[in-house]
């Protein structure tokens, strides 16, 4: 019809429920359930960009009774409350339709159907088409040449007559009859017993309407549909009295009050900020140009030495080095900026080639300038990854001292359980400004532009901008970090003093030789080959190994192996690790395939990957270190990842023996020996296992005494093997289910095995039990150095979530305090490193140094007197050292 516009209603009680079930265990910053609302708002957001509507409404249940209720007491009766964590987030809902420019609408004593019914019925009459946006066969009696209806599900369908005809059997004004006879069980809208959807579609074909059918019901041929609406003719029209959509609602329709007129950012950006929506944040955020700065390229010797001299009298700035790579140790420097106070920015060009015609800077005499500022202890610098820039700046001769507050690292204290530290991210959410991203500038990869290329005013707003947010930021920060003194000790003297021991690890890079990487290449490549031809064989056909879809066919079609595990989007069966394993137990091909991944991951991973990884500068392989991933503590290393080489495998020991020392050096290998056991021994303050640390005897044969007893029949390695997983698997909070797979036994064993560890280790069960209870609390657990997690799911409703949360707060007092523990090693180590001497490599509880011959046995000795008095705890620390000229031969 040619009318004045289209006007889209929505049923949003119905979307508020499919929100719910759809999107499971997303909470808020304070521990409330956010799953619905952000559901809602992304069906929302995804409509207004996609149709682009004059007017639209949402209409909302209300709670309590309706008319209905009043036409029939049990209406709904059936129906489950709603959820407390769902109606907890109906106000938000409400707040997040008004705040994107969404009109909600409801009525005392009706539902949300009945709102939409008399909207879209005085919609029409004024000549506006409508879209009804829901999925339920209700709203189809409501179809009409003005109203059609729309179900957002999947990809969207759209129904007018026609479709309601084609999908429901009937046409829409004889939607309501036929819902009246077959009834809805959820409602308790009884209909006629005995006549389903089917039946009631016939029916209502045959005589037209229900009400015809009741006048004419002795010509039903059907004698039990007969029989049945003789008997309950009444309730026939009561179902029909329930499920009819009323018109008629006081609700006046004025255009205008339902016209789209977009949403208030500053509405949505608090709303959303509020619930922890970052990824919808940003699209309401405002940006630093909507206030007052003072952003300026530095453009003459003149103009640098009067910016020098402004940041000595602040006695702070914040720094921003600019490269054209992510990677420090083989990025150029393009420039730096420097923001000594809010507000202020200024971008100094080195290598921004665009800009000479605008700058008169030297890069070596700029340099040169600025040296003695960035070596300045009393200069308190202060950046969002000061290592980078620390790494980057070294290699051009300006090592940077005075290092103060880096944000990524202060964030990552406060709240390791963040997704993500990124600056984007932190000036959003802590400032309310949306800034450029990185890449957006530069482009990476492929993409990524020469530094000759950037754009000159694009360059120095963001550089200056950065600096200027970075500044900002870490004031804010600095806050919170100053509420508690345990974190705020932690960072000083842990994460931020590590800030330089590890740009010095990254600078000096590991020593490969590529000559024995490239004949285990070959060797690889031969042993691939042997287990695809085995594989073949046992499959009685050639297929793609690496293909899931053609192994699942070989293993669970053609060899019939039982399926245990199904993927999650495709239904196929599961071919992932933990299925190959148990099904390794029943069959060969199985476990060759798993050799076959191994090998394969291994080779490409390290052994055809290092070699393309060396520096051509410096001739070594150059890794980076991350501070601020593991919500543990633990450091992790990228590109390359070395921390991933199997540890106990030959294979893992052979990829070590190509990490070599240069000429005239070795390499010391320095282990902590089962420092997690020795700090569960500390913080439980188990007698038994304190004792046996302090004796010197090996735990997992205590532990094997304890568990299996004297007489159990087991070799004694195979009994040493067990009771070792035994140990770390109470020591990450597994269950008998998976310790059962883990050492091949039944989970009424494994179960027994446990009951027995802590009957032998009583105070053990005492720790685990308080800790869970402490942190269920508090909502957080913490290392013995105040390292601290959040765990707010230990209050969960969901037991599997509940369950893995309590696995975490038994983990990470343990394995945390080892990480603080190493770190405190390498920040008493490197300062005392003799000359020509380098930590090059930490691998979880390792330390990996370089040393001249001549000096190794000292530093050796300086090394293990740091690691074992590092910290007092109540049994010895011990550590497994190792001199060679590689790093197999070192690990010993």
């Amino acid at each position: 019809m040619a009318g004045a516009g289209r006007i889209f209603l929505i049923d949003g009680s119905a979307q508020l429920y499919r929100a719910y079930h759809a999107i499971r265990g997303l909470t808020g910053p304070q521990g409330k359930s956010t799953n619905a609302v952000y559901g809602f708002v992304a069906m929302l957001r995804k409509l207004l960009d996609e149709h682009r509507p004059e007017l639209i409404a949402v209409a909302f249940d209300l709670p309590g009774p309706t008319f209905r209720t009043t036409l029939a007491s049990d209406y709904k009766a059936n129906r489950p409350p709603m959820p407390s964590d769902l109606s907890e987030q109906v106000p938000w809902v409400h707040e997040a339709c008004e705040a994107l420019g969404v009109s909600v609408v409801t009525a005392e004593n009706y539902e949300a159907d009945d709102v939409i019914g008399t909207l879209a019925t005085r919609a029409v009459a004024q000549q506006f088409d409508v879209t009804i946006v829901a999925g339920d066969k209700d709203f189809f009696q409501l179809v009409n040449d003005g109203i059609r209806i729309f179900n957002p599900r999947d990809q969207g369908t759209w129904f007018d007559a026609k479709g309601v005809r084609k999908k429901f059997g009937v046409k829409p004004e004889q939607v309501v009859d036929v819902l009246a006879l077959m009834g809805d069980a959820t409602d308790n809208v009884k209909g006629v017993p005995g006549i389903g959807e089917k039946g009631a579609r016939e029916l209502i074909e045959t005589f037209g309407s229900l009400d015809e059918l009741l006048k004419r019901v002795t010509e039903v041929t059907r004698k039990k549909h007969r029989t049945a609406l003789e008997t309950h003719s009444k309730d026939a029209l009561q179902s029909r009295a329930l499920v009819q959509i009323h018109t008629d609602v006081a609700i006046a329709f004025d255009p205008d009050s339902f016209r789209y007129q977009g949403p208030n950012t500053q509405r949505c950006f608090k709303l959303f900020s509020d619930l922890g929506f970052r990824t919808l944040v940003a699209d309401y955020a405002p940006t630093i140009s909507a206030i007052e700065t003072d952003y300026e390229i530095i453009r003459s010797p003149a103009d640098l030495e009067t910016l020098i001299a402004a940041v000595k009298q602040s006695g702070r700035c914040a720094v921003h080095v600019l490269a054209d790579s992510a990677k420090p140790m083989q990025a150029s420097l393009v420039g730096i900026a420097l923001s000594f106070a809010t507000g202020h920015g200024r971008y100094i060009p080195l290598g921004h080639l665009a800009l000479g015609a605008e700058s008169n800077l030297d890069l070596s005499k700029t340099l040169e300038s600025l040296s003695p500022l960035l070596r300045d202890p009393t200069v308190a610098k202060i950046g969002h990854n000061l290592k980078f820039g620390g790494v980057l700046l070294a290699r051009y001769g300006v090592p940077v001292e005075g290092f103060d507050v880096d944000t990524m690292i202060v964030s990552y204290v406060l709240d390791a359980t963040r997704s993500s530290h990124r600056f984007e991210d932190l000036s959003l959410e802590c400032l309310g400004y949306k800034t450029t991203k990185e890449d957006e500038l530069l482009g990476r990869g492929s993409k990524a532009r020469l530094f000759s290329d950037f754009p000159p005013e694009a360059v120095v707003e963001f550089c200056s901008e950065r600096s200027d947010l970075t500044l900002r930021l870490a004031d804010h920060l600095q806050k919170s970090l100053a509420d508690d003194a345990v974190l705020e000790s932690l960072y000083r003297k842990l994460e931020l003093p590590l800030i330089p021991v590890l740009s010095s690890i990254e600078r000096a890079g590991v020593n490969i030789n590529t000559e024995v990487l490239t004949r285990m290449s070959h060797q690889f490549e031969e042993s691939l080959a042997t287990l695809q031809r085995e594989i073949y064989e046992l499959a009685e056909t050639e297929f793609n190994i690496n293909s899931p879809k053609q192994l699942s066919d070989v293993l669970f079609e053609k060899l019939k192996l039982p399926t245990t595990k199904r993927t999650g989007k495709t239904r196929v069966a599961s071919t992932s690790v933990q299925v190959l394993e148990e099904l390794a137990a029943v069959h060969n091909l199985p476990r060759k395939v798993l050799d076959w991944r191994s090998l394969k991951k291994l080779k490409s991973t390290y052994i055809d990957a290092l070699p393309r990884l060396v520096n051509q500068r410096t001739g070594r392989v150059h890794t980076s270190f991350n501070q601020a991933v593991a919500a543990t503590g633990r450091l992790s290393s990228s590109e390359p990842n070395l921390q991933n080489i199997p540890v106990r495998t030959a294979l893992g020991l052979a990829i070590r023996g190509a990490f070599i020392a240069r000429p005239g050096a070795v390499l010391i290998s320095a282990d902590y020996s089962q420092i997690e056991l020795r700090v569960l021994a500390h913080l439980s303050g188990d007698e038994s296992l304190i004792a046996a640390f302090k004796r010197g005897e090996d735990i997992h044969t205590q532990t094997a005494l304890k568990v299996f007893g004297t007489k159990s029949g087991l070799d004694p390695h195979e009994l040493r093997r067990r009771a070792k997983i035994v140990n770390y698997a109470l020591l990450y909070g597994k269950t008998a289910f998976t310790l059962a797979k883990d050492i091949g036994v039944s989970q009424a064993a494994a179960q027994a095995f446990i009951d027995a560890y802590f009957d032998g280790f009583p105070s053990v069960r005492d720790y685990i039990d308080e800790i869970i209870a402490q942190a269920r609390k508090s909502g957080f657990v913490s290392t013995m150095f105040g390292r601290q997690r959040r765990v707010p799911e230990l209050t969960s409703r969901n037991g599997q979530v509940r369950a893995a949360a309590e696995r975490v707060t038994v983990n990470l007092p343990i394995q945390g305090t080892a990480a603080d523990i190493l770190k405190r090693a390498m920040i008493s180590i490197y300062p005392d490193l003799p000359a020509e001497t380098s930590m090059i490599l930490t691998v979880h509880d390792e330390l990996l140094f370089e040393v001249p011959e001549i000096t190794a046995e000292s530093v050796a000795s300086l090394v293990q007197d740091r690691m074992e008095h590092v910290v007092s705890l109540d049994v010895p620390l011990t550590v497994d050292l190792g001199l060679g000229p590689n790093w197999k031969e070192a690990k010993g």
